[in-house]
């Protein structure tokens, strides 16, 4: 089966001499495995860099349900952006974003809401000249809406967060992981879009524990790294 397509490259490997096997996700039938033949070759039509994380393209494909290697016939920038002076971080937290956004979608489960999403955080990555210092965890805790934890804000008044309940709560129990006051009133600031000044240490802190978050509401994602480069360029 044929189709059109807008979609999001997320993560790429070489294959061969010459050509990757990449993760795309689709408008059209969610995130797919692409196996993209001659791409590296200096005679390919289709350029790497089209495929480097987060690029928004507009894609002819086949889809074959009984495949899980798809294959991919054309592939166009769908935005084109002038200004690509974007700061060095910048790069390392589009990589984050595909990491994530890479192990958390379902293959081939179509959900134009979260494409919309990510759509949108790709664009505003590669178009802003600043970006948000809190932009991962921003990201995170939205994503969350779409997978069906987001933080329940009934308690929001409250002083902690439960991790693995999600819901904030009036005191610390010993039996299940916490955020302390601090880290609580970083990630309300955040759940109301605020700006606010977290300290590298902290942000750190918060990342890697709304990274468990995720654990603990069943998306495993212990072999995401990018993290700990944004960390390190960052301190």
């Amino acid at each position: 089966m044929k189709y059109k397509s807008q979609a999001i490259s997320l993560t790429y490997i070489k294959n061969g001499d010459s050509s990757i096997i990449s993760k795309i996700l689709t408008k059209e039938k969610g995130l797919q495995t692409f196996i993209v033949k001659g791409v590296r070759s200096k005679k390919s039509k289709k350029k790497l860099s089209y495929f480097e994380p987060l690029r928004l393209l507009n894609i002819d494909a086949d889809f074959n349900a009984r495949k899980s290697l798809q294959y991919l016939g054309d592939a166009t920038i769908a935005v084109n952006f002038d200004n690509m002076k974007n700061k060095m971080n910048n790069s390392f937290i589009r990589f984050f974003i595909a990491e994530i956004s890479s192990k958390v979608v379902q293959e081939n489960e179509q959900n134009k809401m979260l494409f919309d999403f990510i759509w949108k955080a790709s664009n505003e990555l590669y178009s802003s000249k600043i970006t948000d210092p809190n932009f991962a965890l921003k990201y995170l805790i939205n994503l969350s809406r779409f997978l069906g934890f987001y933080p329940s804000e009934i308690e929001i008044k409250k002083p902690f967060f439960d991790l693995e309940s999600g819901v904030f709560s009036d005191k610390i129990t010993s039996f299940s992981p916490f955020l302390n006051k601090q880290k609580t009133t970083y990630l309300k600031a955040l759940i109301n879009n605020e700006r606010i000044l977290i300290p590298q240490k902290q942000k750190s802190e918060l990342l890697k524990e709304l990274l468990c978050y995720y654990k603990l509401h069943h998306y495993n994602l212990d072999g995401i790294t990018s993290h700990l480069v944004i960390e390190a360029l960052r301190s």
